[in-house]
């Protein structure tokens, strides 16, 4: 598999596969080498998993995937090889910002684990963190296979959608479940339904049809198996492999060629490759939110610790805990942006207010962007808030810091430039007639040398306000002396307008400011709005999706004459027709009317 740019970076910090998951002293553990190789990865993540009974093939499907043979560990003995959830990140050719995560799980039912408590929360993760869920099983759909998804029954009990659950809180599952994929191995008989070939897509509906009557328990277990399969993975498709090759060749599958394997064999497995590919089932969180390296990371976290001792994972919570996480990483990698752009001009010994303001506006709607791209429509406001609070007490800090140095170096010039002025007026030169004229083209000089000098110091104005204040009472003392007070009424008349005119540049350039921060509190609002918008578009198209697939199932249940069963599922779609319309009409109004509070006090 030829692979470029991120891609290819991505292939590269995984040539191999790393556990994700491992047991100890009888508890799921992460592996810190394989969160850190997720942590680096930025682009949106497809998450396919396989789960299936041990010694079924798993690890060779998720090899074929990869595009590598020699990728997870493949062996032909009895003994389960695989343990925990082994993890391979690969690029997608078709698809070159995103990548594919592959998760390869132990084997369901090993007999020497003597537990099913492992199976329960090894597969129940996998459901939680996978796009796309892969059973992998053998020779045909039957009884058998089917109660190896025995605890799917459990999942209601096992899996809290809200904090504070209620009825419908199951409903809610088809909007975060991954897409169900089976995928039948070793296939010898013919795909056919009262005497009708059918698709493996048809083979598996027909599967899960439910039985007429329900007097038994064992019926009833019968029919309840396949309606927790359909209610929460309405979105589910069978591929059908036949047998490879030759028993004989079968221990050597991983080396043989394609030209050393069945046709129909090849065949069908690239049909499964190419519809994994080109699926666009990235991984998202309930509100549609994308989940990248680093997300997956908190959210697996999350996940954990609330799995941990037994407890039952709620995805509302866990969502919760890692958006709250990435939100503030968001701050802290946008902060760390500004304040370091922001310090390679703290030395700057001819940096303007002008200036300083226009890198202000520039750095922060900058850091901005980075703060944007990562993060979560949960609570945001709250976190634009900060940003935007950190931003400014930083760059306040950042002003006052160069303007004391501006200051300091303003005061040395002007101290320069009137030293002999100082020193005359000391001697008492100017007490004489004709001294005013010259304290005046003494003082005119020195400003002139000192603009220059200061022309692009931040506190050049402030510094010559303050001494041209301070020779109002030189020049009185002066022209007591002098005796040239028509003369001195006209210079005091210009020293008014030259102070008038620096004072209204002052205000001037501080209601300049004031207009910049008011555009780039627009300017961010206006990407804040935008962001809720795509939020909340992805949110729509996420109930959409589950709604559909309840109408699906419920005019198949219909179909099979399941009246009851139609009723239920009608019963869902209304109650997630409902969070559609809500969220289609309002998701975006109530995000702005809280986030209003943001703006009007910028």
């Amino acid at each position: 598999m030829s692979v470029t740019g991120a891609a290819a970076a991505t292939n590269q910090k995984m040539e191999k596969p790393l556990q994700l998951v491992y047991n100890k002293d009888e508890k799921m553990q992460l592996n810190p080498e394989a969160l850190k190789v997720l942590q680096s990865i930025k682009d949106p993540m497809v998450v396919v998993a396989v789960v299936g009974a041990a010694r079924t093939g798993k690890s060779y499907l998720m090899n074929c995937l990869a595009g590598d043979k020699k990728g997870f560990s493949v062996v032909s003995t009895m003994q389960a090889h695989t343990k925990g959830i082994w993890m391979w990140c690969r690029s997608l050719p078709q698809r070159p910002n995103e990548v594919l995560l592959l998760l390869d799980t132990e084997g369901l039912g090993d007999p020497e684990k003597g537990d099913n408590q492992n199976d329960n929360s090894i597969y129940l993760l996998t459901i939680l963190l996978s796009s796309i869920l892969i059973y992998n099983g053998q020779r045909k759909i039957d009884q058998q296979s089917l109660q190896d998804l025995h605890f799917v029954t459990e999942l209601s009990k096992r899996i809290q959608m809200k904090s504070q659950p209620d009825v419908h809180d199951s409903w809610d599952f088809v909007r975060f479940f991954p897409e169900f994929v089976w995928v039948i191995r070793d296939l010898t008989l013919d795909m056919n339904v009262d005497g009708k070939d059918v698709t493996p897509n048809e083979y598996l509906e027909h599967i899960l049809k439910l039985k007429d009557c329900e007097i038994s328990e064992q019926d009833k277990k019968y029919n309840e198996l396949r309606r927790c399969i359909r209610d929460h993975f309405p979105s589910r498709c069978c591929f059908a492999l036949p047998i490879p090759t030759s028993r004989k060749k079968l221990k050597k599958l991983q080396e043989l060629e394609d030209k050393d394997l069945d046709e129909d064999f090849v065949t069908e497995r690239q049909n499964l490759i190419n519809y994994i590919h080109t699926h666009k089932k990235v991984k998202r969180v309930v509100g549609g939110q994308l989940v990248t390296g680093r997300r997956f990371v908190e959210l697996t976290k999350a996940y954990m610790d609330m799995m941990a001792d037994g407890g039952v994972p709620c995805v509302e919570s866990c969502v919760a805990i890692f958006a709250e996480l990435e939100n503030q990483a968001a701050v802290d990698e946008a902060l760390k942006f500004y304040e370091d752009e922001m310090n390679k001009f703290s030395e700057a010994d001819d940096l303007t207010m002008s200036q300083l303001l226009d890198l202000y506006n520039e750095k922060s709607m900058e850091a901005f962007d980075i703060f944007q791209k990562r993060i979560m429509n949960s609570n945001s406001d709250k976190f634009s808030k900060q940003l935007k609070e950190k931003m400014k007490t930083f760059y306040i800090t950042l002003r006052d810091k160069i303007k004391e140095k501006s200051e300091k170096r303003c005061e040395k010039h002007l101290r320069e430039e009137t030293s002999s002025i100082k020193a005359n007026m000391a001697s008492g030169h100017y007490w004489r007639f004709g001294g005013y004229q010259e304290l005046k083209d003494d003082l005119d000089k020195a400003i002139k040398e000192y603009e220059k000098k200061t022309k692009n110091e931040m506190e050049g104005d402030a510094v010559l306000v303050r001494f041209l204040e301070e020779r109002n009472r030189w020049q009185d003392q002066i022209h007591y002396m002098d005796g040239k007070l028509m003369q001195q009424r006209m210079h005091v008349s210009e020293l008014e307008k030259e102070l008038s005119r620096l004072k209204q540049e002052m205000v001037k350039k501080e209601q300049q400011r004031m207009v910049a921060e008011e555009h780039r509190n627009q300017e961010i609002m206006r990407k804040i709005r935008k962001k809720c918008e795509e939020c909340t578009k992805c949110s729509v198209e996420e109930l959409k999706e589950a709604m559909e697939h309840m109408r699906s199932e419920k005019v198949k249940y219909e179909d099979e004459g399941r009246m009851e069963d139609a009723e239920r599922a009608h019963q869902r779609y209304e109650y997630l027709k409902k969070k559609y319309e809500e969220a289609n009409e309002s998701g975006f109004i109530k995000f702005f009317k809280k986030f209003l509070g943001f703006s009007s006090r910028s």
